[in-house]
């Protein structure tokens, strides 16, 4: 960890997704995004920004304000959200013949705007000189689609950025989102620069510390096809390693989350789910029997769905008494090694 330095790209060497948690519209964002797209020399380099609120201009303007002119050899801004007529995104053509300005349509989703990058990114792979992406902001994004859509994006940007030798950074305003969101996705990024008022810039989780990381943690035995070890998992979670083990600190929560991993159908009644959780405690000989299913129903319905229904793993509507179950890799790779661990 690196307190009260002016700039973070000097502690980000090899990483290729960073997360940028910094005020909207400060001075530190500004600095800390123009520092990350000239890591590796600006002239040289290949840039694409995604921006969701701020027009296309805008964003011109800040490099050209932010790094004296000196811009990439071939850029190209893509217009997420902020819908402005085409004459205005106009304006900054002219003065930066190498720059593209796309904008999206205006029923644009999550997977519009990957498929967008990935032309772009594509298009770039045999050429010389590297390539660098931002997307701002996070924030907006969650503004306009749920949490588990928004993750699966950057998941996916972050793999396919890893896989082509790109660097990319993704803005997020702290004082615009909740401690829990922050924190599911740190995990995401290879490194997390955040700047704190009267203190400067703390970078985390950087690939040269040898703190472990959850992201970079020991694969569970087993992998994904057929019980292979030579196949391990590698998935990373879009979960703080401290949400994990709350997650799985109840032994009714897991024997939920067992079963709902395990199913091919992802929707169900309550009632078959009471049956099949409580079915499951009572095969395991060193848990508590329970009482009743009227037990089991209680704890699901006011406990451990709600909470799951928060953290974005399922949806529980208690006025039809449905539940559906929304597939999560990661998090079923966790569960099954916990579930080898605790019944062998």
């Amino acid at each position: 960890m690196t307190g009260g330095s002016e700039t973070p790209n000097e502690f980000i060497d090899s990483a290729s997704s960073v997360l940028l948690l910094a005020r909207s519209g400060s001075n530190a964002e500004c600095e800390g995004c123009t520092s990350l797209l000239s890591e590796h020399g600006l002239r040289e380099s290949r840039a694409i920004c995604v921006t969701m609120a701020e027009s296309p201009d805008s964003q011109l303007s800040l490099w050209q304000q932010q790094l004296d002119d000196e811009m990439p050899e071939e850029a190209v801004i893509l217009d997420a959200g902020s819908q402005l007529p085409a004459e205005s995104q106009a304006a900054g053509s002219g003065a930066f013949p190498s720059l593209t300005l796309e904008t999206l349509q205006s029923s644009v989703e999550p997977i519009d705007i990957g498929l967008a990058v990935a032309r772009h990114l594509g298009r770039w792979e045999a050429a010389d000189g590297p390539s660098v992406l931002c997307l701002n902001s996070l924030t907006d994004l969650l503004n306009e689609w749920e949490r588990d859509r928004v993750i699966s994006l950057v998941t996916a940007l972050n793999r396919q950025c890893s896989e082509m030798g790109v660097m990319c950074h993704h803005h997020m305003d702290p004082e615009e989102s909740t401690e829990e969101t922050i924190e599911m996705f740190r995990p995401l990024y290879d490194v997390v620069c955040e700047y704190i008022p009267d203190h400067g810039w703390t970078i985390t989780g950087s690939p040269n510390d040898d703190a472990p990381t959850f992201r970079d943690s020991v694969a569970p035995p087993g992998g994904v096809a057929k019980g292979n070890p030579q196949e391990p998992e590698t998935i990373p979670i879009p979960y703080s390693f401290d949400q994990v083990l709350e997650l799985i600190s109840s032994p009714r929560r897991r024997c939920l989350l067992y079963h709902l991993k395990d199913r091919t159908e992802h929707t169900m009644d309550l009632d078959e789910l009471v049956e099949r959780v409580y079915e499951r405690e009572k095969s395991i000989p060193a848990r508590r029997t329970p009482k009743s299913r009227d037990e089991v129903s209680v704890s699901l319905a006011h406990n451990h769905l709600p909470r799951l229904d928060d953290l974005g793993i399922l949806s529980y509507d208690a006025d039809d008494n449905t539940v559906e179950y929304y597939p999560n890799p990661a998090l079923e790779s966790a569960m099954r090694y916990v579930e080898r661990l605790e019944l062998g």
